[in-house]
């Protein structure tokens, strides 16, 4: 055999035998329980590749058991050896590739918050300690989890000083997911302003890419209300930003947070024309709120009436109307509802 063929069957030999080990080293050793006769793996994996698939009903009755498997699945997005397998196995030859595992399909964070979700506040203690795993894929899931677990319980502020750590998290999604967890938290999370207007205050990145954090962050720091005095110098700072979005979110939060309307309202007027409505209805809302003191914002209400589309959207802004101007709408203002929307607004 020549010693170039020698260096090729080496070379081969070497590389299937580092796929072997990082597929053992990937195999998990984790229970994997069942659901309806099937392991927990193969419905988490059938959903993750959009298959059909009963993962959230197997999750929700199998309970916490479920999470170790999830958790391990979600900390592949971050593994460099799982991704160099997954390279090599795609270049490894068919013949040899059957032999093999084939990388499975990975769950996203939304997925791992649902799982917590699915589970209910039973794990809660779990998405607190996980906010601190290395994989910043699960430490994502962790935060949105409890995010989703408060709307379920008020149990969940007791995840209010580990979330006010994570806002400190060197991924930014950790950090924007622990503010929409405040957000839901309210007054309850004021322990937290500072930690909150530290964000909201901060340099703002090249091309103001971090709008959308600081956004998050004064829309928290509005749920929270007076509690939050403290942060209205960072909100009125915001309100000089160019990017519209933000400047509307300081200016709901300031009026949340100190009832200044002559602040408030303007600057929501002069942002709320180009913005889409599915970004502006919490500002629609805030403008109800302020009731009579608002009526400089009735030609923009009635302009709302008119352009947008959204059947909640105009139920808002009716309600607004009703609360500006009673004649306008002599109704009683029917109670507000959320929207549903999972979003940052």
């Amino acid at each position: 055999m020549s010693s170039t063929r020698k260096r090729l069957a080496l070379g081969v030999a070497a590389t299937i035998t580092v796929i072997i080990l990082i597929a053992a080293f990937f195999s998990s050793q984790d229970p994997d329980p069942l659901y309806q006769g099937k392991k927990l793996s193969q419905w988490m994996d059938d959903f993750a590749a959009r298959k059909p698939s009963q993962f959230n009903e197997a999750v929700r009755e199998i309970g916490t058991n479920s999470l170790p498997r999830v958790v391990h699945n979600l900390a592949k997005n971050d593994s460099e050896i799982h991704l160099r397998y997954r390279v090599l196995w795609e270049k490894t030859p068919a013949k040899i590739q059957k032999y093999l595992p084939a990388p499975r399909p990975l769950l996203q964070p939304v997925h791992g918050a649902n799982v917590f979700h699915y589970i209910g506040t039973n794990s809660l203690p779990c998405a607190i300690a996980l906010l601190q795993h290395p994989s910043s894929t699960v430490r994502q899931s962790a935060a949105w989890g409890i995010c989703t677990l408060r709307r379920q319980s008020e149990a969940a502020n007791q995840a209010i000083p580990a979330l006010t750590i994570a806002l400190a998290d060197s991924e930014k999604q950790v950090r924007f997911y622990a503010l929409l967890a405040f957000k839901e938290m309210g007054a309850a999370a004021s322990n937290a302003v500072p930690a909150i207007t530290k964000i909201l205050a901060g340099t703002p990145q090249p091309g103001g890419s971090d709008f959308y954090l600081r956004a998050a962050a004064a829309s928290a720091l509005g749920k929270i209300g007076p509690a939050a005095e403290s942060s209205l110098p960072a909100l009125k700072s915001a309100l000089q930003s160019p990017n519209s979005y933000l400047c509307g979110q300081a200016a709901v939060a300031i009026w949340r947070v100190s009832g200044d309307v002559d602040t408030a309202l303007p600057a929501l007027l002069q942002v709320m024309p180009a913005e889409s409505e599915h970004s502006k209805w919490d500002w629609i809302i805030a403008v109800g709120e302020m009731g009579p003191r608002a009526k400089a914002a009735l030609p923009q209400l009635k302009r709302e009436l008119a352009a947008d589309k959204q059947v909640w959207v105009l139920e808002y802004v009716t309600n607004a109307l009703r609360r500006i101007d009673p004649e306008y709408f002599p109704n009683k203002p029917e109670p507000e509802r959320s929207s549903g929307a999972s979003g940052g607004n």
